[in-house]
């Protein structure tokens, strides 16, 4: 990769970071604000930004389920690599994006000790919040959830996801 090529990367990566850490603290829903942050910069059909709702806060809000940040990774790296329906019948093309989610997850656990909401949290607050309980949610707010500890790995998912993509030559909008 040429020294430009490497800058256009560098700075492709940051604002995607940007862009989902912005859109964490803006909007929340982590599953969303992934796909939205790759979707402004990345060719994805609005379809999966929709897709991803519920995926957010451990699935629905639970926090027993994975955190919305690494599902909604994981719903990019399956747009992109994953089987379409045309290659149904083709078990090859079902494991086609496992290299990278793999990589993605690996990453993921790496930097947040698991990849549930309920670990990110632990890791994150030294304890989860239950979210469907409004004074829990109060607490996860005053202890940085909003405002800086989400965002950042909404951030940091958003810029994984984009080096990937720019890895593997996924067209990309700005340049």
């Amino acid at each position: 990769m040429d020294t430009r090529s490497q800058v256009d990367k560098d700075s492709i990566i940051r604002e995607v970071y940007l862009r989902g850490y912005e859109f964490e603290q803006r909007y929340d829903g982590c599953a969303q604000c992934v796909v939205g942050a790759i979707e402004d910069f990345f060719p994805v059909n609005n379809a999966l930004f929709k897709a991803a709702t519920s995926f957010s806060g451990g699935i629905a809000s639970t926090i027993e389920g994975s955190c919305g940040a690494f599902s909604g990774g994981v719903l990019i790296l399956s747009y992109f690599f994953g089987r379409s329906r045309d290659d149904f019948a083709d078990i090859g093309m079902l494991r086609r994006p496992g290299p990278l989610v793999r990589a993605y997850w690996e990453r993921f656990v790496k930097e947040y000790g698991g990849y549930t909401c309920r670990q990110v949290q632990t890791h994150l607050f030294g304890r989860a919040y239950r979210f469907l309980d409004n004074e829990e949610y109060y607490q996860y707010e005053e202890a940085g959830g909003v405002k800086d500890k989400c965002p950042e790995v909404v951030g940091r998912s958003g810029a994984w996801l984009a080096e990937i993509l720019i890895d593997n030559n996924v067209p990309c909008f700005k340049s």
